[in-house]
């Protein structure tokens, strides 16, 4: 019997931001206070990434789109089937209209979904969320306990596994989350969850980190920001 997943409403009276265009065609959030920040995805892949760089210029620019179009449109078929399964929704194959859930994206989608039962008490699903204090908004992917702990939990694939230390962008991205969770509703997290399913296996990667790492993330976020201007006018 499928597990039916609990949600709260602790947070249905926050005011959230809303992701909109501005001139340059950059996605950014306005927040209820009337400011525009530029989303934690933007900052993040703002960043050099000679390893990328290298890896276009081996195979091309067109087969390199081809991969990074695909991987996003997969990437998106999970995320999609994670949420409608934790909101105890019927799954199909093609949900809602969008296109892209394959086979592929199924198969993917089975390997992280045992692991999906260790989440309850949910409190969002695709929560946007914003700080003040950083002038930064995103989107994260579930707020919930996570074997009983309360957590900021985000979940990925990638064509291969990854170690720790090539994730940080990743722990900066959830633990901006909790940052900006904890802002706006005085609850704060205990831990951040990393799910990585793999496509070129059947491994299902769980990365942790305690709250007490949070500082250290932010810092690195503010320094990234320091080095784009552009970004800390923006708001």
């Amino acid at each position: 019997m499928k597990k039916k997943f609990i949600h709260v409403d602790d947070i249905d009276d926050v005011k959230v931001p809303q992701r909109t265009t501005i001139q340059n065609g950059k996605r950014v959030y306005l927040t209820p206070g009337g400011k525009h920040y530029p989303s934690i995805t933007s900052i993040i892949s703002s960043q050099p990434k000679p390893s990328l760089v290298e890896w276009r210029e081996r195979v091309g620019d067109e087969e390199a789109d081809r991969v990074i179009k695909e991987a996003t449109t997969l990437g998106t078929a999970v995320h999609l089937l994670c949420e409608r399964y934790l909101y105890n929704y019927e799954l199909r194959t093609n949900v809602d209209g969008h296109v892209g859930i394959d086979d592929e994206a199924i198969s993917i989608f089975n390997r992280i979904r045992f692991l999906l039962g260790n989440i309850n008490q949910i409190v969002g699903l695709e929560i946007p969320l914003y700080s003040d204090i950083l002038k930064v908004a995103g989107t994260t992917d579930c707020v919930a306990e996570y074997n009983g702990v309360l957590s900021v939990i985000d979940f990925k694939t990638s064509r291969k596994a990854k170690k720790e230390e090539w994730i940080e962008d990743y722990f900066i991205q959830a633990f901006f989350y909790a940052h900006a969770f904890f802002e706006m509703t005085g609850a704060i997290p205990e831990q951040v969850v990393i799910l990585i399913a793999i496509r070129d296996s059947f491994d299902v990667q769980v990365f942790k980190k305690p709250i007490g790492d949070m500082d250290i993330y932010i810092e690195k976020l503010v320094k990234i920001m320091m080095k784009d201007p552009q970004v800390i006018q923006m708001a």
